[in-house]
């Protein structure tokens, strides 16, 4: 699982410059009714940028959750660092939820601002992916403070022997 998270802390950015240099085929399904047909090296670059604030806080997440796999793998299961980990990706599932309504708005401005007044767009997304993601954040919270917990306990139980 380390490698696994990892992985897609890398891919994330990575996959992002190819939907990028291929945006007219992506558009209809990430930016649904945006009704612009070409995109200049300037909108890709900018898309890329602006597509990149909710990656970059899922890229601190994988990385956390990578680093937290490795202390698992290394047999430190009741650990406050890993509570920490654990919390910080907690964190980064929280975060990216509205990072992703702000960036689809962002873009959706972005996109169509040399299009003529009364042509321009405003989109704000939130889907029941957002609302279930977010769910999912709580939940690693909770456990998250559980660990924590527990590592407490571990350290107690350690100091006794």
């Amino acid at each position: 699982m380390r490698w696994v998270s990892l992985a897609l802390a890398a891919f994330g950015p990575v996959v992002l410059i190819g939907v990028w240099m291929r945006f007219e085929v992506f558009a209809p399904s990430v930016m649904p009714g945006l009704g612009v047909g070409t995109f200049s090296g300037l909108d890709r670059i900018g898309g890329y940028a602006i597509s990149m604030l909710p990656a970059a806080i899922g890229v601190w997440g994988f990385l956390n959750l990578a680093a937290l796999f490795g202390r698992f793998a290394a047999g430190d299961l009741f650990d406050a660092g890993n509570a920490l980990r654990l919390r910080r990706f907690a964190i980064s599932l929280l975060a990216v939820v509205p990072a992703k309504v702000v960036a689809h708005a962002l873009l959706s401005v972005w996109l169509t601002r040399a299009m003529p007044p009364g042509s321009r767009q405003l989109q704000i997304s939130f889907s029941s992916d957002d609302v279930v993601l977010f769910a999912i954040g709580l939940l690693m919270v909770a456990l998250a403070t559980v660990l924590r917990e527990a590592a407490e306990i571990a350290d107690e139980n350690r100091q006794f022997v």
